[in-house]
């Protein structure tokens, strides 16, 4: 069994990639925000949501089986192809549609007809799902290093075509939508001839896994259309109630929020190929506490550290967005639980009852449409972040919840301190707005997880002597 060394390890090989894509991320967030005004960037931001809610429909949730049936199926290229078809059969039939309906699909977006846009919309959903399969390949294999360099160069990519197109060809919202669908094209090509092997196959339609990955992936439909109303909720209200300016200021301090979606990324890329391997192994519980416990200390951390300094990150961006400083607070909550929930609530998973899953999106979407109801009209983005922040606060109770009663009831009593004395930052900080309310939360939370960060610094420490000493010989 590995041990914590060994652990950090794996997962820093996986984290290479979001962390370096996430820097070029960053580099990409000040282009855009110089060359492109906000309402542009809301205009920008309405098609990422349109894309986002059709790829986790057009999955069908077969890619999440899987990654749930890798281990436990022998030929992984006939698993491959019998998960991979249908969702890509799917994606043509949805492409035709969205040709078929531009008009009243671009009226809704953009409060105009941009039959061009939605044109590209259709036309990159086929290869989203090749690029996506092409990524759970190399995750499940556990090949960090070549998933890091594929991150890095997918990122490298759009920054090179958001560069070349706003500058010279379109500086408005059109622009970043032609840089993300050349580069989705871009990526999914170069990564089918990473993965060719895996694809060159005489494979057969297997009726019996194509019903259990099926039977798998059917309940996570309906909790992929409400997870993305609850990632969404915010952006429909701000479209329904404010204007594209509060649109593209929210955008905005997401983009400093994506400081912790990359860690949620890098994490739960390797987390999933790693947590079903110890379930098949009966890996002790203790195990899983560990990592949460760990993970919820250097998360509630970096909460905490954001929040305290956000009003000088925010000043990466061009002065026009300096008003997105005070929506970053509640905002941080959803990246921070829907992580947490990934090592607190995987019984559901295990015990392959994924419509408890439907049960736990339903009740946070509800919620947070009510709460974006009741606070856009009055707050406008800051309602947003508000409501979408106590949505994922309870996601993660409830999916928790869930299951402790399907499986093992992890001990989470630290999450719940964490959850309180983040709550108590972000509301301080957004009614009084003080460095220095804010700099006495930030010492209580570090005092909180001081024996964790102890134990990090110096498991770092201990990584950075064995690589030294592995170059030295």
């Amino acid at each position: 069994m590995e041990n914590s060394r060994q652990f950090l390890k794996r997962l820093a090989g996986f984290s290479i990639g979001p962390i370096g894509a996430a820097l070029l991320g960053f580099i990409n967030v000040p282009i855009q925000t110089w060359l492109v005004d906000p309402a542009q960037l809301g205009k920008a931001a309405m098609y990422t949501m349109a894309f986002s809610l059709t790829s986790l429909f057009l999955n069908l949730g077969i890619d999440q089986a899987y990654v749930r049936e890798y281990n436990a199926e022998k030929d992984k290229k006939n698993l491959l192809w019998n998960t991979f078809l249908i969702p890509f059969i799917f994606s043509i039939i949805i492409m035709f549609v969205y040709l078929y309906f531009y008009e009243p699909i671009s009226i809704l977006l953009f409060d105009s007809v941009e039959k061009y846009i939605i044109q590209i919309l259709a036309f990159v959903l086929p290869f989203a799902i090749i690029f996506r399969f092409n990524t759970l390949i190399i995750r499940m294999k556990e090949k960090a290093r070549l998933y890091s360099f594929v991150q890095i160069l997918n990122r490298m990519i759009n920054l090179s075509f958001t560069i070349v197109i706003l500058l010279f060809f379109n500086r408005n919202f059109k622009g970043i939508i032609q840089a993300q669908f050349f580069s989705m094209v871009s990526i999914a090509i170069i990564t089918t001839i990473i993965n060719l092997k895996d694809w060159i196959y005489k494979f057969k339609i297997d009726k019996n896994l194509v019903k259990k990955v099926v039977l798998f992936g059917l309940p996570l439909i309906p909790t992929s259309i409400m997870m993305w109303v609850l990632n969404s909720m915010d952006k429909i209200a701000l479209r329904t109630w404010a204007d594209f300016e509060s649109i593209g200021l929210y955008s905005a301090a997401f983009k400093i929020v994506g400081v912790v979606i990359i860690i949620q990324q890098a994490f739960a890329t390797f987390w999933a190929p790693t947590v079903y391997r110890w379930y098949e192994s009966d890996t002790p519980l203790r195990k899983y506490e560990m990592v949460s416990n760990k993970l919820n200390s250097i998360l509630t951390l970096v909460f905490a550290f954001i929040v305290l300094f956000k009003d000088q990150i925010i000043m990466i961006l061009s002065p026009e967005y300096k008003e997105a400083a005070i929506i970053v607070p509640f905002l941080m909550f959803y990246p921070i639980m829907y992580t947490l929930a990934t090592t607190t609530s995987m019984g559901i998973n295990f015990v392959r009852k994924t419509y408890y899953n439907i049960l736990v999106t339903a009740i946070a979407s509800g919620l947070n449409i009510l709460g974006n109801i009741l606070l856009v009209p009055q707050l406008g983005a800051l309602g947003a972040s508000i409501s979408t922040g106590i949505s994922y606060i309870v996601y993660f109770l409830i999916a928790t919840i869930f299951s402790r009663m399907l499986w093992e009831k992890m001990d989470i009593k630290r999450h719940f301190v964490s959850i309180f004395l983040m709550v108590v930052m972000a509301s301080l900080s957004v009614v009084y707005n003080n460095f220095y309310i804010d700099l006495v939360m930030f010492g209580v939370i570090f005092i909180y997880h001081f024996k964790e960060f102890l134990w990090g610094m110096k498991l770092f420490k201990q990584l950075i002597i064995e690589i030294k000493n592995k170059r030295s010989k």
